[in-house]
């Protein structure tokens, strides 16, 4: 094909990605637009055809693949662990109500107002009513402590 016949058929496939993306959420076609872009201009300067797609497949290959794996480490960081209002306690300061006793499963501290059912991380561990504590993890309704 000729150069102008090349030129337009990725100025096509840049501006057709472009209004493809601009229509979804799910960066379906962003892959393919710097490929066609870097294509269209090698396709302006006389560059071989097959040279023009090996460019755009290798640029759309390395941007899809880059999407796969760091981006979407980031992006699904926390995916299915959403921070709740809960996970703020985590770290906090909370004074023992009720004795922790994991062995007779009892304990109760109150945080930020709050009366919370507690155990303590190591079940060879006592917490006496009024000593802190500090809250290790959330299991449940139960949070997870240890001394302060």
């Amino acid at each position: 094909m000729s150069e102008i016949v090349m030129t337009i058929m990725w100025a096509v496939f840049f501006i057709g990605a472009l209004i493809i993306e601009s229509q979804t959420a799910e960066l379906i076609a962003v892959w393919f637009v710097p490929g066609a872009l870097i294509s269209m201009v090698l396709a302006t300067c006389g560059v071989a055809e097959w040279i023009q797609w090996v460019v755009f497949g290798g640029v759309s290959a390395v941007l899809v693949l880059l999407a796969f794996t760091v981006f979407r480490k980031k992006l699904l960081k926390n995916h299915g662990k959403e921070k709740t209002d809960t996970d703020l306690l985590i770290g906090k300061t909370a004074v023992v109500i009720e004795r922790i006793d994991n062995a007779a499963m009892t304990g109760a501290v109150k945080v930020d107002g709050m009366v919370w059912s507690a155990k303590m991380l190591d079940d060879c561990e006592y917490a006496e009513v009024g000593e802190f504590v500090e809250i290790e993890a959330i299991s449940g309704v139960k949070l997870i402590c240890r001394w302060k």
